[in-house]
């Protein structure tokens, strides 16, 4: 977890997981929230206006697709890594 916040909720976490059965496992994601992007690509992606929001996911608009659907100015988009 990054931020100011961790310690507290990492300690929260660990506290509550004695109140539910079975065995719980806290880990800690690379990842941005629910999304398959790392922290440092959904920032990029964002800053340059390629994510859409999905529901808790998040879609990366690439460069398939018919040219009279995208947004003007977002007809050629680079290549997704």
């Amino acid at each position: 977890m990054q931020g100011q916040h961790a310690a507290h909720a990492s300690e929260a976490l660990r506290r509550a997981k004695f109140k539910f059965p079975g065995r719980q496992k806290i880990i800690e994601s690379r990842k941005w929230g629910f999304t398959k992007f790392s922290r440092a690509d959904y920032l990029k992606y964002k800053s340059e206006g390629r994510i859409v929001p999905d529901g808790v996911n998040a879609k990366l608009l690439g460069n398939h697709g018919r040219l009279e659907k995208r947004a003007p100015g977002k007809a050629f988009l680079e290549a997704v890594a």
